[in-house]
């Protein structure tokens, strides 16, 4: 059998996810700002920024979403080893593969109920208080951001399958 290891970081899927980490970035970047300058503003000449709470609401909802393809790649998720810190490595092996799985099949359901979600939203002209934002533009953030992940789950997948190493 021919092994292969396939870095999924030097991929379009890599990239993209790439992209993606840098866009929430740059999210939390204007968020910050938006941030430091509505509690200046209040402090100071004593007015806010009109929906701060709102825009940082929906910001951070959407870099999240965006954070998460990167974060699975570079498996920055919260690992509990305290069972399986004496397995076998075939055992870590099928433990990983297994957790791969489950992650793809809950990213590609994640995604499907969010688009459903999201057209409700947009069908009963759901919007915030304030600034009377629709809320439904979110959801596509996340439902993109989630596909990727169930594509870079595939691709960690369909290389396990073919005997290389998914790292």
């Amino acid at each position: 059998m021919i092994k292969f290891n396939a870095d999924i970081h030097r991929s379009y899927l890599g990239r993209l996810s790439t992209l993606f980490a840098l866009a929430g970035g740059f999210i939390m970047l204007i968020l910050a700002t938006t941030t430091v300058a509505s509690i200046i503003g209040r402090s100071t000449i004593g007015q806010s920024i009109v929906g701060d709470y709102e825009i940082t609401e929906m910001g951070l909802a959407m870099a999240v979403f965006l954070f998460l393809p990167e974060c699975y790649l570079r498996k920055g998720h919260v690992i509990v080893d305290l069972f399986t810190a004496n397995c076998k490595p075939s055992t870590l092996r099928f433990l990983d593969t297994f957790s791969d799985v489950v992650f793809t099949i809950v990213a590609f359901v994640f995604a499907y109920r969010m688009s459903l979600s999201g057209l409700e939203a947009k069908e009963y002209l759901e919007q915030s208080m304030l600034l009377e934002l629709p809320t439904w533009w979110t959801f596509i953030v996340g439902v993109v951001s989630m596909i990727l992940c169930g594509l870079c789950g595939l691709y960690k997948l369909s290389t396990t399958l073919c005997g290389g190493n998914h790292e």
